[in-house]
């Protein structure tokens, strides 16, 4: 592995496995096949979300490419193909600053989760908020590491976390472990560092991920003008400038989303067939989960769910509303928007706010909004 700075690629001589949110990597792989015996290269060059990525470092990173004789492949922060982290040993922590100034010292909280089966470790602002039901953490404080378990996180993450934290841990550092609902609530230390106990995303299903095999949220884009295929699956969130124009439906496995971009709002007949299509989701679904998943319409602007904001890596509250986050949330039942959806007449007082519109309608429809 190597780190990319300035136009030069200097080698990363220990912990491969840990990147940082402001470096560019290049991670070279070469692998010989088992069938036919002839040896392959693959070249990541990985960006941190801060990083800084100009033409010296895009001619570094191609010159590394031609010089192993592959293809170079972009990969960005919390988007790591499962091949990469494979490749790093199965486990991936980012943190966050630089390899060279980065310190355990300083206080600092690590969420660690399961993703398909691997392992991600991410450094996230040491904030109440960021602690979820569903994961272990790490959280250092002074000269104490604090192991704590969601109700819903699973053996390896658990395993993983304590494994973290001795990684982590300096001589003289104690590590005390907790668990959510055991015996954490006593601890004052922890919680007037995090924040009000009661602020964490804890929604009460959390408590059955770690009975069932955990998986990633899944996406469709739901668009009847599409002949043949109106609602086709995705890897992944579609890219702004597509979701603001897109009506997509989210699974993240304990509840479902019908999830309207910004200039989506007006495409009647593909949120009908998207919330009509999800109900009927959550009711197969039912039948084999201890309880049914709750489906719900979000409209961008709109603040997240702090659950849902949970289920993803990589879901970023403020890009999605196109960095602008409003002090309201934008949501609606299935019931509420099938109305809004019927609803051809509106009293005028619903139609003061262009960020709030009834559901079916945008600033178009409104001559005083256009």
């Amino acid at each position: 592995m190597l780190s990319i700075n300035d136009g030069n690629a200097i080698p990363v001589p220990r912990d491969t496995h840990v990147f940082y949110d402001t470096e560019v990597l290049a991670v070279v792989h070469r692998a010989k096949s088992r069938e036919s015996g002839l040896v392959s290269t693959k070249v990541w060059c990985w960006h941190g979300k801060k990083c800084r990525f100009g033409e010296r470092e895009e001619n570094k990173a191609g010159e590394l490419a031609r010089r192993y004789g592959s293809a170079l492949e972009t990969v960005f922060q919390r988007r790591e193909p499962p091949e990469l982290v494979h490749v790093l040993g199965g486990k991936l922590a980012v943190r966050q600053g630089t390899r060279a100034h980065w310190s355990s010292e300083n206080a600092a909280m690590h969420i660690v989760r399961l993703s398909g089966e691997h392992i991600f470790i991410n450094e996230v602002d040491l904030n109440v908020r960021n602690l979820c039901s569903g994961y272990s953490y790490c959280v250092s404080i002074l000269d104490q590491i604090y192991v704590w378990h969601g109700c819903g996180s699973t053996p390896k993450e658990r395993n993983a976390a304590r494994d973290y934290a001795q990684e982590i841990a300096l001589k003289g550092t104690s590590v005390t472990e907790l668990r959510e609902g055991d015996d954490d609530a006593d601890d004052e230390m922890f919680w007037t560092v995090l924040g009000d106990s009661g602020d964490y995303a804890k929604a009460d299903y959390w408590k059955f991920r770690n009975t069932s095999a955990p998986t990633d949220p899944r996406f469709w884009i739901v668009d009847v003008t599409v002949e043949g295929d109106p609602i086709r699956a995705v890897t992944s969130i579609p890219a702004e400038a597509i979701l603001q124009q897109s009506v997509c439906i989210i699974d993240c496995a304990f509840e479902f989303f019908v999830l309207v971009g910004k200039h989506a709002r007006a495409k009647r007949s593909s949120i009908s067939l998207a919330v009509r299509t999800v109900m009927e989701m959550a009711k197969k679904v039912a039948l084999f989960k201890p309880f049914s998943p709750t489906v719900h319409v979000l409209v961008i602007p709109t603040q997240l769910p702090l659950d849902m904001q949970h289920a993803f890596r990589d879901l970023d509250e403020s890009e999605m509303n196109e960095g602008f986050v409003p002090d309201h949330m934008n949501i609606l039942s299935t019931t509420e928007a099938i109305e809004h959806l019927r609803t051809s007449s509106w009293e005028r007082s619903a139609l003061r706010d262009a960020a709030m519109l009834p559901l079916g309608l945008d600033a178009s429809h409104i001559p005083l909004l256009s």
